[in-house]
């Protein structure tokens, strides 16, 4: 996996991922000692830092716990050097309060000795907030 490319390596990972496979996605493509950073507002309980397989694992099941994606589409991926940044669109139902939202987003991520190692979601909070909240 080392000789593979970034953006292959990450759209590999997203793929995994998005089709149900986590904890094979989480084995195979994150570093030990890997970031996921999605700073979100008070009301998204999921948003915040988290470090390493384990806390990346929990962040995925907080998510998924709080959503149901019923559309992520990556429009366009990005590849320079280490980094990749993707651009993309989701729509996704709040369990709590059964609202959803529509958002556009961009993810980076840092890809080191064939793994990820740092990744950073920057997302439409307002629309996301005015779902959660309520």
């Amino acid at each position: 996996m080392g000789d593979r490319n970034p953006v292959d390596l990450v759209a590999s990972f997203y793929e995994r991922l998005l089709s149900g496979f986590v904890e094979e996605a989480i084995a195979t493509y994150l570093a030990s000692d890997v970031v996921w950073e999605n700073p979100l507002p008070e009301v998204i309980a999921f948003g915040g830092r988290y470090e390493g397989r384990e806390g990346c694992a929990r962040y995925l099941a907080l998510l998924f716990e709080a959503i149901q994606m019923e559309a992520f589409d990556i429009s366009e991926t990005i590849g320079e050097g280490d980094r990749v940044v993707l651009l993309g669109r989701e729509t996704s139902l709040v369990r709590k309060t059964g609202r959803r939202y529509t958002m556009d987003w961009v993810h980076v991520v840092h890809v080191r000795d064939g793994r990820l190692a740092r990744l950073r979601e920057y997302n439409d909070t307002a629309a996301m907030a005015a779902a959660f909240d309520g």
